[in-house]
């Protein structure tokens, strides 16, 4: 029989909206009819099948009445690409094709994208099937067939028979599956079409649900047929909801209203008793189920239907006639109720997003009557305390509050539990508290229980009682056990606080939710002694309760009814508990289904969960802060010129205008913003352009030039030929336009977006075409300054465009300026912008275009802006110094003789030593296991000797990959063993008889091996250059070492002075020793520049740059005076300053005579006129400041940096602008700024696009990058973001070179257009010299016990690594040696913890000790195991440092609960002392530290470590002296 043509069928039903019920079709029109169709089907072997009658819809029977056509179809349409499923008419057609092998039962297919309909199209639910005739539409797949992978393999069919059956399989496997059967095939429904995925999802729930009655009563599944309906209930709602992804959201009443649906089902599988071992027809539980379930059913009924005698269903009615409705009604009436089920999942009544309030009314009969909060002592503001090291980690700081109590903004004592007990849930009440502060020391003591542990020592917690404060609102609380411990924790936006012992007017308030804490631990033990926690369901867990002695410390009462009560008003406390537990059978168990049921029926408030949300921060609202006497440190708002207080001023103005008119007190609800912590797991710093991400311009297309443009002409003489012979010319006329070299034009690209260009040169080929040579220009807001910049100033970049003079739409007008430099020129500068702004405002409201200037070169790919090149732009003589830059650097390789080639701008001769990576080596010596974080199986380069070079016989091109070097390698006193290497020289080498081949893409830059005297030195243990010595040979295959036989020659081939040629310097090739390296800090060079030194701590950035011979620190402002103090001890030559920066500002500008100029608070200004006169002449003034250097705290960014805006009102506050504005008033030669890594992200990357455009708009040249000190040669992981800024007229620093292995990724910062800069690259792959190591650091320094105070002891013993011997210099004795000393239990946990690598709390053995007041305790920290999943594992806390390995980030305060919780020795039973702290850091063990060990710790841990200062200062001094 010929086949018909059908018609297009659409298949992408997902692109459908659905449609309301009665208006739904599948592709019918309104007057089709059913039809009989008796077909006969014929097989390939003549036989003819018995006909088969099918009932179809109207369509699809008239589809066999569509006549063949013949169709003229062009040569084009003979290549036809089939992506669709094949289309069948009929179903036994759709079955046959379907068949993958030989079938001797009824066959079996799967269904994808179906849709169930009635005659008319009009969509029905499964269950219709047994009263109506329903149908189906579908895609047919084999059975064996994957779901997606080969549709086409699938038929679709829309000609099936009606429905005969469904049915549902799988309930031993208990995963439900839904199967359709019609006359001819039965079909598995895999996947329902988009417009008829919620009627499937409704009945596969409800089929999912059977599936799982099914296992909770059937014994051969593990199930009990003599359940209760209550039991069955919730642990079938429990089973369901923990198996989804997503978190359950089964409910008890939608069960319940499938019930007689559930009974129904299981009845029939009695007349299968192979499948099951229960008769479920009389079963009690299913007939109670059945009962409630028409019970519930007659209630709608009678009240759903109107007197009309019509049921409504949302705005569409159907006619209650006959059974078949009835049924019809009841289904939709279900599915209505389905669909607002999953509304209200989505719109958070679910556990997870709904916070259900305890109600006031109800638990005031638990508390005392009111009474209000009155503050005994002296109380200051939390926000005091806010650290400025917590607030770029994603942890809060967790500190510890006795003596405390919490009362409501009218002072009146409120109930904590009053607060909700999950973050993110809207708060309609708010509570304050005061208390005692002390540090949290991670000692053991429950919530209003006398401390019988100390913080830090063996001393009575009388003694420090902490300091007295007030907080601002809490935000949120949990309560967490161990044992018979109970602690109550709080937060607010500025820490955690473990709360000890409550004041004793608010202890009644306390105990209550002491009380109920101790009722939920005995709730939670009761369920973990049944066998089966679900067991016992709400009511029993209630009556077991109700039994409890009345000395037990959870009783209530005997009444059932009262406990019941107690229980349900205090629900919160009690859910939070099983929420926080461990074991997933009580957290899931029947009694918290009850309990949130009943919370639930007694409609307690439900408080909307939001995600990452907290209130801004503005003033604290803690009535304390208005009672008095209340002792207050405030923020002092920072003193500004008025240069800096514009620049931001404007900003704030343009992008927050609403700040203006926010009060200081109000609060405002924001979205979190989640910082930067220091794992390694981030690789870049993102900063955020609003602008919309855009091609390069040099990289755009741009249109055609039109060849119709005639009016272009020359104009003057010639000016010369470029190298090629084209003719140049300096001036052009296009349509009446005159252009010259050194003016701005547009251009348009593809997309009309317009092209500023600067025009370098003009030419005409050969050919006749009038050509520019032009350099892109880019606007301020196209740069990493982004919203920060000024709308006028463009910026010359290095990215050149050929174009037709033709192409040019306008002239454009940019000055490139040049302004005059130095402190002189402040005043007239600024005079000078103030008139040209005021001239672009009036052009602005004239409507003439805008006047463009610009001053500086954007470098992306160098990270920064530079001076403009007058001198060579815009010459027009044929020349660019751009294409010329450009040319310079690339990734050159070229042979130039048998004996010397060229390979990424580094020429390599024969007898050159270099650099091999160690992954051409791993091939043979293997991959040693790397242990992420701590640098242990990392590997330095190879050193190797260039013996001869080949390259390619009968090759047109050589290639890196195929041109060899032929090199003997020198051995490292690692390669031999850890020993070894611990014990030598990290520049020592060894000479081999190993000669190997390596490929050119191997190699990695050049290096020097010396004889040992001639090797440069510094009194840093840092190494610099790229310089090696050689006195031993080393035999691999014996391990034998010896000493260098005479024979062997070491060749240094430095045939070159340090100025010649870039292509022979190569990585560092002898790099001459800088003035300072070997010199004492008295011999300064004479180029030193005379530095001021802000923010300046202890001293280790200026102590780097000053042993660099770069600065000399002439003065120097410290804030606190333990830090000053130090500073002062190890720099005796700088005049310090112990005072606010903001006062000795405003101090040296009332000097110099320029008070109007400055602005300040009136508190700024009366320190500074009582400042002695000795100070005010030590000051010093404009033009005595060569360089500035510091890191400014970010103490108000603490407070703001977890939100998305900062307003004006707190960034007034930040010490940033103050530090600006040193270098405004001063304006230095070099500035340098120090800061967390975060620095250029947080706040929206606000502060730091501003400090930028701060100094673009001084007329600094400016770099920006962040560096791993660790690369640097300390054994330490300390990521930190830098800004050079330079003169113009100055070199501006390069970055220097990491020169260590460290176990860090590529610190990127991602700029406009898709781009990164990142200041140097990651050494994780290789470097010159291996890590430092913990036991190379302070494997010499002799041991001490927990708690050691000696300031002053002997060394005991030799210095043995290299960096031993650096870091010790000449000093005879050891200072600082001393140690926190951590308290009985924390020493105990300490000697439990392994003496191995990586070992911390999870290594203790979980038991008791005895401590000397005779408690039992457990050595396992009470509040870890509960809460270790929300804080990864808690990993590190009670960490042993490994002796391989590197020391985490150096905190200010280390101790083993804190936030960087490794601090153990590896070998000694204490904390971490802080001389080995400070060597962590790189300082050497002559420099002193002031102040009690808690300022030591606090001076070290905020210190830039100075071997980087070092190798900072080193580049510095390479631009002083490039200058000369």
């Amino acid at each position: 029989m010929a086949k018909h043509p059908h018609p297009a069928v659409a298949t992408a039903t997902g692109t459908k909206k659905r449609k309301k019920l009665q208006n739904m079709k599948v592709d019918f029109t309104e007057n089709e009819e059913m039809v009989t169709e008796h077909e006969a089907k014929t097989e390939s072997k003549g036989t003819i099948d018995v006909p088969i009658v099918c009932k179809r819809p109207k369509r699809a029977a008239a589809r066999s009445n569509f006549k063949e056509k013949e169709l003229d179809l062009s040569e084009k349409d003979l290549f036809i690409t089939v992506k669709e499923s094949r289309v069948e008419e009929w179903e036994i057609d759709a079955v046959r094709l379907t068949k993958t092998e030989h079938e001797d039962r009824r066959p079996s297919r799967k269904l994808i994208d179906f849709t169930l309909h009635d005659a008319d199209g009009n969509v029905q639910p499964f269950e219709m099937s047994e009263v109506d005739a329903i149908f189906i539409t579908a895609l047919v797949m084999p059975f064996d067939n994957g779901l997606e992978k080969d549709r086409e393999k699938g038929i679709r069919c829309s000609g099936f028979g009606r429905i005969k059956d469904w049915k549902i399989s799988g309930y031993n496997e208990g995963i439900a599956v839904i199967w359709v059967s019609t006359e001819i095939a039965d079909y598995k429904c895999v996947k329902p079409a988009s417009s008829y995925r919620s009627y499937f999802e409704h009945f596969s729930e409800k089929t999912r649900v059977c599936v799982e009655v099914y296992r909770k009563l059937v014994k051969s599944v593990g199930g009990n047929p003599q359940i209760g309906l209550e039991e069955l209930l919730s642990s079938v709602i429990r089973s369901i909801n923990s198996s989804r992804k997503s978190g359950g959201t089964m409910s008890k009443d939608f069960v319940i209203s499938i019930g007689e649906f559930i009974y129904n089902q299981l009845v029939v599988l009695d007349n299968t008793p192979a499948i099951n071992d229960e008769i479920f027809a009389t079963l009690p539980v299913l007939i109670a189920l059945r009962n409630e379930s028409k019970s519930r059913v007659e209630i709608n009924k009678f009240s759903a239907i109107p007197s009309s005698g019509t049921l409504k269903i949302k705005d569409e009615l159907c006619k209650v006639v006959g059974e078949d409705d009835e049924k019809l009604a009841r289904l939709l009436q279900e599915e209505e109720e389905w669909k607002m089920m999953k509304q209200r999942r989505k719109r958070g009544t679910s556990q997870k997003n709904v916070y259900i309030k305890i109600s006031e009314t109800e638990i005031a009969n638990d508390y005392p009557l009111p009474s209000y909060y009155k503050s005994y002592s002296q109380e200051m503001d939390e926000y005091i305390f806010d650290s400025d090291i917590d607030m770029f980690s994603g942890d809060m700081p967790v500190r510890i509050l006795n003596n405390w109590a919490l009362y409501n903004s009218d002072s009146r004592l409120i109930p904590l539990e009053l607060i909700p007990m999950k973050s993110g849930a809207e708060n309609d009440t708010v509570i304050f508290g005061s208390g005692f502060m002390r540090e949290d020391d991670g000692s053991c003591c429950s919530t209003a229980e006398s401390a019988q542990l100390s913080s830090s020592s063996s001393k009575s917690c009388q003694e420090d009682q902490g300091i007295s404060i007030y907080l601002s609102p809490i935000k949120e609380w949990v309560i967490e056990f161990g044992g018979s411990m109970i602690c109550i924790t709080i937060r607010t936006d500025v820490a955690w606080y473990k709360l000890r012992q409550p004041t004793k007017q608010y202890a009644p308030w306390c105990e209550p939710v002491l009380k109920t804490a101790r009722l939920a631990v005995s709730i939670i033990t009761l369920l973990k002694e049944q066998s089966r926690a679900s067991k016992l369901s709400f009511t029993e867990v209630i009556k077991k309760v109700a039994e409890f002695d009345s000395g037990h410390p959870a009783f209530i009462s005997s009444s059932t009814t009262v406990v019941e009560t107690y229980v349900v008003v205090h629900g919160q406390i009690i859910l939070q508990q099983f929420a926080d537990f461990p074991d997933d059978s009580i957290r899931r168990s029947a009694f918290v289904t009850g309990l949130v049921l009943k919370m639930e029926e007694r409609r307690h408030t439900k408080l909307v969960m939001k995600k990452k949300s907290q209130s801004m921060r503005g003033e604290n609202l803690n009535p304390s802060a208005k009672m008095g006497p209340i002792l207050r440190r405030k923020l002092m708002r920072a003193t500004t010129t008025r240069f800096i207080s514009k620049i931001w001023g404007d900003y704030y103005a343009a992008h927050f205008p609403e700040d203006t008119m926010i009060d200081g007190n109000e609060q405002k609800e924001i979205d979190e913003e989640q910082e930067e912590n220091e794992d390694d797991t981030e690789e870049e710093v993102i900063v955020e352009i609003e602008q919309p991400v855009r091609t390069p311009p040099s990289t755009r297309s741009r249109r055609s030039p039109s060849k119709t443009c005639k009016e272009v002409d020359w104009k003057g003489e010639t000016a010369g030929k470029t190298v090629s012979g084209e003719v140049i010319y300096k001036c052009v006329t296009v349509r009446g336009l005159t252009i010259r070299v050194g003016q701005s034009v547009t251009l348009e690209d593809d997309s009309g977006e317009a092209i500023m260009c600067f025009t370098e040169y003009m030419y005409e080929k050969h050919d006749g075409t009038k050509m520019v040579h032009g350099r892109i220009l880019q606007k301020g807001f196209q740069t990493i300054l982004g919203n920060a910049a000024n709308e006028r100033e463009v910026f010359l970049t290095n990215d050149c465009l050929e174009f037709e003079v033709g192409d040019i739409k306008e002239l454009v007008t940019v000055n490139v300026q040049l302004v005059p430099w130095g402190y002189k020129y402040r005043k007239e500068n600024s005079e000078v912008n103030r008139i040209e702004r005021a001239k672009a405002e009036e052009r602005k409201r004239k409507g003439l275009p805008v006047e463009y200037f610009c001053k500086s070169l954007y470098w992306p790919e160098k990270g920064g802006f530079f001076s403009v090149p007058h001198d060579k732009l815009g010459i027009g003589t044929g020349a660019c110094s751009s294409c010329k830059e450009r040319k310079q650097v690339g990734d050159e390789f070229k042979i130039l003789s048998e004996a010397s080639f060229v390979f990424k701008n580094i020429r390599y001769n024969v007898n050159d030593y270099l650099y091999v990576r160690p992954e051409f080596f791993s091939q043979w010596e293997g991959h040693e296991t790397y242990k992420a974080g701590r640098n242990v199986g990392l590997k330095p380069y190879a050193v190797c000797h260039v013996l001869s070079i080949h390259a390619p016989a009968g090759s047109n091109k050589a290639h890196p990959e195929s041109t060899k070097v032929n090199v003997r390698r020198f051995y490292r006193p690692d390669d031999i063993s850890s020993t070894k290497a611990y014990a030598s020289d990290i520049r020592e080498v060894y000479y081999s008889e190993d000669t190997l081949t390596v490929p050119v893409a191997m190699i990695e830059g050049k290096c020097e091996v010396r004889i040992k005297d001639d090797l440069p030195n510094s009194d840093l243990p840092v190494v610099a250059e790229h310089v090696f010595y050689c006195e031993h040979l080393f035999d691999p295959a014996t391990g034998a070492l010896k000493q260098l036989p005479h024979n062997v020659k070491i060749m240094s081939l430095i045939r070159r002075a340090p100025s010649t040629s870039k292509k022979n310097k190569g990585k560092q090739i002898c790099e001459h020793e800088l003035a300072g390296s070997d010199k004492n800090k008295d011999t300064l060079s004479e180029n030193a520049l005379a530095t001021l030194d802000i923010f300046a701590g202890c001293g280790g950035l200026s102590e780097g740059l000053q042993l660099a011979g770069a600065s000399q620190t002439k003065w120097a402002i410290e804030y606190e005076e333990p830090a000053g103090e130090a500073f002062g001890e190890n720099h005796p030559e700088a005049a310090v300053f112990v005072e606010n920066c903001n006062v000795i500002l405003k101090a040296i500008m009332d000097k110099c005579g320029d008070a109007d100029d400055c602005i300040s608070t009136s508190e700024a200004a009366e320190r500074a006129s009582k400042l002695s006169d000795g100070k005010t002449k030590n000051l010093p003034v404009p033009g005595e400041v060569d360089f500035i250097n510091g890191g400014p705290p970010c103490q108000g960014f603490s407070g703001m940096n977890r939100f998305n805006q900062s307003p004006w009102s707190k960034v007034q506050c930040e010490m940033i602008l103050a530090f600006l504005s040193f270098a405004e008033y001063f304006r230095p030669r070099f500035f340098l700024l120090e800061n967390v890594r975060n620095f250029v992200s947080f706040n929206k990357c606000q502060t730091f696009r501003l400090t930028l455009a701060s100094l673009l708009e001084m007329g600094y040249q400016v770099r920006f990058g962040i560096l791993e000190a660790g690369a640097y040669g300390v054994a330490q992981s300390r990521k930190r973001a830098f800004i050079w800024a330079a003169a113009p007229g100055e070199i501006l620093p390069e970055w220097p070179e990491p020169m260590h292995v460290f176990a860090s990724p590529e610190l990127k910062i991602n700029l406009p257009d898709g781009k990164y800069y990142a200041a140097v690259k990651s050494t994780a792959a290789g470097a010159p010299f291996r890590s430092i190591t913990v036991r190379d650091t302070v494997g010499d320094l002799p041991p001490v016990e927990n708690g050691a105070s000696k300031p002053t002891i002997q060394y005991g013993s030799e210095p043995v690594s290299w960096f031993q011997k650096k870091i010790r210099r000449n000093t005879m004795s050891l200072n600082d040696h001393i140690s926190k000393e951590m308290n009985e239990l924390n020493l105990i946990r300490c000697k439990h913890i392994p003496k191995r690598p990586g070992c911390d709390w999870h290594d203790l053995p979980d038991e008791k000790v005895k401590l000397s007041t005779g408690q039992l305790v457990d050595l396992i920290p009470w509040c870890l195991p509960n809460t270790a999943k929300r804080h990864n594992q808690w990993k590190g806390l009670y960490g042993r440092l490994d002796w391989d390995g590197n020391f985490p980030t150096s905190v200010t305060d280390p101790q083993p609960m804190g936030k960087v919780g490794m601090c153990f020795h590896p070998e000694q039973d204490r904390i971490i002392t802080v001389r080995e702290c400070a060597r962590s850091q790189g300082f050497p063990d002559s420099y002193r530290f002031a102040g009690n060990i808690q300022c030591k710790h606090r001076q070290i841990g905020n210190a830039v470590p100075p071997p980087l200062a070092y190798a900072l200062g080193r580049k510095l001094k390479e631009a002083i002296d490039a200058k000369r």
